[in-house]
Formats: C-alpha cells, structure tokens, sequence
C-alpha cells in the first residue's frame, strides 16, 4: 500500500464529529453515510474564501515499481487568511454523500496539497471561522504527451549525452555502458572506465569513470515534468532530473534564451545538508545567474531517498517554477523563467568536485533507478 504522506493529518474525522462540526459551521444538516466536512452549495464561491488547482498524477511514494497511471492526483489549494493548522479534507461525491479521500492542515501561507485515486468530480472543503468549499474535477487537469514506462530503451526517444572528458567532469563521461533498462525501470550507474588509467583532483588520484547520462530528442514548452526516481545512496556522485533547451547558450533573457532547469539533485545520503537541491541557472549576462538551492528541511517529504521511488515533478508557466515531491511544494522560483521548448535529462554524474567523498573505488558502482517519466504539456492558447 503507498505510503501516506508525512502531512498528512494523523486522524482523520469521523463523521460524527465532522457532522458536529458541519452543524456549527455551516448550519446544514449530516445525512446519514456523510463523512467529513458538511456544507452547502452556497458556500461554494470559487475564488472567495479557498481555491485550488487540480495537477496531475504526481503523487507516487512507495517501494516497487508500478506503472505511472497508478499515481495519485494532486489538489494545490489555498485557503483566504489561513495560517498554519487549519483543517482541509477532500471529498469525493458518493451516492449523493460526500466521502473524505485525503485530509491535510494548512501550512504557513495557507497552502496544503491533497491527493485522490478517484477521478471525476470532487470538492475541496475548509473549516475555520466559516466552512468554504470549492469545486474540482480530475477532467480539468493536464493530458500526458510524453510517456516512458522504461518496460524497455526506446533509442528513438532517448541518447547518451557523451560530450568527452570536459569541463567540470574531466575524470567523468557519459556512456552506453552506463544505462540499462531492466525490471520495468531505467538504471543510471557510476561506473569505472575499464580503458582509462588513473586522473587527477588536486592531487589525489582517481579512477576515470563512466555515468549514465541520457536526454530525450522530445522537448516542450509550459506544462508537467515528473519523474519516479530512487536516488543513489552514496556520496561521490549526483542523480539528477533536470530540463535544457536545445542548441547553444546564448547570452540573453531567459524568456529569450533558455534555462537550465534542475527539476531535482540529489548528493547521497550521508549530506550535510540533506543531499536535495533544486536549481535554475540562466545567463542575462556571460557570468550568468542561479535561483534556488538546497532543500531546507527535506526530511518532511520523505527522507528515504535511496530505498523508496518518489515523484519529482516541476510546474512551469511564463511566470515561475514550482518543484514538487509527491505533490508538496519544496518550492517556488520566480526568477529566469525559460521562454523557449526544453528537452528532458535523467544522469547520473561523478563530477570532479564529488569524486573526494566517495570513499574509494571499491563503492562503485552506484545506480539511480527510474521508474517513470511523464510530460503534461500546456495546452497552446
């Protein structure tokens, strides 16, 4: 069974003490079989007291690999002037009963993310001062264009990125021999290059190695960017989900030129700093700029990065990026917003900086599985 999220509520309502509240709060009365919040169809005002957006099946934490229809839908939602604390449940209309499918309280800023395996139409529901609802159906979130299971390599959809020994990977390259598809999953390993002596890193040596590095010859523009990933447990090397755009980089605006988007780094579990990151890099001018960095507090997400797939997803639009595992923000970047179709990229990198922290040779090889990767593109105005 999949695990349930971290925010999630630790008890959820019974329906006794929901039709309590309903009662107090909304004036309306429980039928019998009601379960959670209870309200009107007049508190149902979209955009006055709640909102909320209905994404698409990011939601996935678990053990195994399963196929990406599986995942749960997402419900970004937002309740006016709540603060951290305030109960919201999503309900699924049931035989002319609303059944609860998840239940979460707000953070901070009022935000929560609710997941659901019902489809069709549901509504969201909050009860602070006043009971407020508002209406969603999973018929409104985004349609899949992109879709590999990885049951096999599709070398139509998908390349090594071999660009050599170079730049900050001189003890480092992409190759074939680094990627494999097996048990329904793409594995990415570090390996050592049997054909290669010894490099050098401030002088240490090091064997050369190869890593699974691959993009996708599909690229879009606005829209869904998710991946099922179980990271690498080890430091020495970085797994990585992350958007480029084609051709060279150009200095110019973002919206003119392109960003590197890393949807989700991950630096092995022994980090200091919990070993996720997510980042932007952009280049208005020849020194360029960078938006984002390490995820403060993880752990609150998952924590088990190593044993158990996720799902990294980013939302782009013209305005932002909004990172996500499993749903949950982790956060939200305004700054270099690409204007241009980006292509995916799933690696596996030893990067020269790194290789110091791996703790010898003989820890390799070290492996990053995807299960999935799914692209929701925006549709064209």
């Amino acid at each position: 069974m999949r695990d349930m999220f971290r925010s999630r509520s630790a008890v959820r309502r019974s329906a006794a003490t929901a039709c309590v509240v309903a009662s107090l709060l909304a004036a309306t009365a429980c039928s019998g079989g009601a379960s959670g919040i209870e309200l009107s169809e007049s508190d149902y005002e979209d955009g006055e007291g709640i909102s909320a957006s209905m994404l698409p099946q990011i939601a996935a934490p678990g053990e195994d690999p399963e196929k990406s229809d599986r995942a749960s839908y997402v419900v970004d939602a937002t309740v006016d002037g709540a603060g951290a604390g305030q109960a919201v449940e999503l309900q699924v209309e049931d035989g002319g009963d609303w059944k609860v499918v998840d239940s979460a309280d707000t953070d901070d800023e009022g935000r929560v993310a609710l997941t659901t395996d019902e489809t069709g139409k549901l509504r969201v529901v909050s009860d602070g001062e006043k009971a407020v609802g508002v209406h969603v159906s999973t018929d409104d979130a985004l349609q899949p264009a992109f879709v590999d299971e990885f049951d096999e390599f599709h070398k139509e959809a998908w390349g090594t990125r071999d660009q050599g020994y170079t730049g900050v990977r001189l003890c480092s390259r992409a190759s074939d021999d680094a990627v494999e598809v097996a048990d329904g999953t793409l594995q990415l390993s570090v390996l050592d290059d049997p054909d290669k002596g010894t490099c050098k890193v401030k002088g240490k040596k090091y064997d050369y190695r190869l890593n699974g590095h691959i993009g996708s010859g599909y690229s879009f523009l606005y829209g869904v960017a998710a991946a099922r990933i179980k990271f690498q447990e080890l430091r020495g090397q970085h797994g990585s989900f992350w958007l480029q755009g084609f051709g060279s980089k150009p200095v110019g605006k973002a919206e003119d030129t392109g960003a590197e988007i890393d949807v989700i780094e991950y630096f092995g579990d022994d980090h200091p700093d919990g070993g996720l990151t997510s980042f932007v890099y952009w280049h208005p001018t020849a020194k360029g700029k960078t938006a984002g960095g390490w995820l403060p507090d993880p752990d609150q997400f998952g924590g088990d990065w190593s044993s158990k797939y996720h799902v990294f997803s980013v939302e782009w639009t013209p305005e932002k990026y909004v990172f996500r595992i499993d749903g949950h923000v982790t956060n939200t970047i305004t700054q270099g917003v690409s204007g241009v179709p980006e292509f995916l990229i799933l690696s596996l990198l030893s990067s020269d900086y790194e290789l110091q922290h791996l703790g010898g040779d003989d820890e390799l090889p070290q492996r990053m599985d995807v299960d999935w990767v799914k692209v929701w593109p925006k549709p064209a105005a």
